[in-house]
């Protein structure tokens, strides 16, 4: 991938492809092992909570996409699946004795299925119905679609944050050539407004309260994150005047907080990037990855457990 802006990109595309990504070089905050392995694929685990999270950016930062991208899984009570086989094996025997099908006893499930369409070629099967609707769209249960129509209408009438997700770009992926280092790095921001220079990025959580969501930025990096994503932009000569936050509950009411990061709080976030892409280099160069230390320390109390 060459250095620039890339609209459109596909998201698989962006998280296969090359280039040094925020959330890897984070992880040489742990150890250069744990980097490498991030680096190498071995970490990344596929789970709901980052399909919802997909499927949340989806429905709050591109609504008109959401409704083709994901769909509400079918209910087997719809009217319109009446006379659709279940797919157990229980259940496609009790439809062959029905049916007046003999010798299904010992039959599995896709002999049971050819036994049926033989004397009913009609027949639809639920895994089938399933199936090809996952084919068309991104299949979501009802709670979670429930949850995504939610923050999509509390963004959606809150002026400021319907306003803020207007006028700019989604899912916009860059990529440049850090001057000190040569390594290509990579970012794909939530939302970015050229006309503002500012990087808008959505994030779903249980408390959205300043206090509450200032630890969160701590604990999870977004400082670092949000420096290196305004540190790529002006590689590029995009303009870069600030990083906010969207922070929306996920539960009722879909409270929303909006934050913008300070000065001090990029500036330490670019040093502490600055001090891991170094060290990324070093390690690339020399082949050396190492983990924790491999000499016993003492290991102390922590303060909140000293006796006053």
């Amino acid at each position: 991938m060459k250095p620039g802006i890339y609209d459109n990109l596909p998201e698989m595309d962006y998280h296969g492809g090359a280039g040094l990504s925020a959330s890897t070089l984070v992880e040489m905050g742990r150890s250069p092992a744990h980097c490498k392995a991030k680096l190498e694929g071995l970490r990344e685990k596929r789970t709901r909570a980052l399909d919802l999270g997909q499927a949340l950016h989806c429905a709050v930062l591109e609504p008109a996409r959401f409704p083709t991208a994901y769909i509400e899984a079918p209910n087997p009570l719809d009217p319109q699946y009446a006379g659709v086989i279940p797919a157990a094996d229980v259940k496609l025997k009790e439809h062959c004795k029905a049916l007046g099908i003999t010798g299904y006893s010992k039959l599995k499930k896709d002999d049971l299925k050819k036994a049926i369409l033989e004397v009913a070629p009609d027949s639809r099967f639920w895994d089938e119905v399933v199936a090809d609707i996952e084919t068309s769209a991104t299949v979501l249960s009802e709670d979670d679609m429930d949850l995504c129509r939610g923050l999509m209408a509390s963004v959606q009438n809150h002026d400021k944050a319907a306003s803020a997700f207007s006028k700019g770009v989604a899912e916009r992926s860059i990529y440049w050539e850090d001057a000190e280092t040569g390594i290509l790095c990579r970012g794909r921001m939530d939302y970015y407004r050229e006309d503002l220079g500012i990087i808008f990025d959505l994030k779903s959580c249980l408390d959205a309260r300043y206090s509450k969501f200032q630890r969160d930025i701590m604990n999870y990096h977004y400082h670092k994150k949000a420096s290196w994503y305004l540190d790529g932009c002006r590689a590029l000569g995009l303009p870069a005047n600030g990083f906010a936050w969207l922070a929306i509950e996920k539960d009722q009411p879909y409270a929303i907080g909006l934050y913008m990061a300070s000065d001090e709080m990029l500036q330490l976030g670019r040093s502490e990037m600055r001090l891991m892409l170094n060290q990324f280099a070093e390690c690339q160069n020399s082949g050396i990855w190492p983990g924790y230390s491999d000499e016993f320390c003492t290991i102390e109390l922590p303060e909140w457990a000293r006796v006053a």
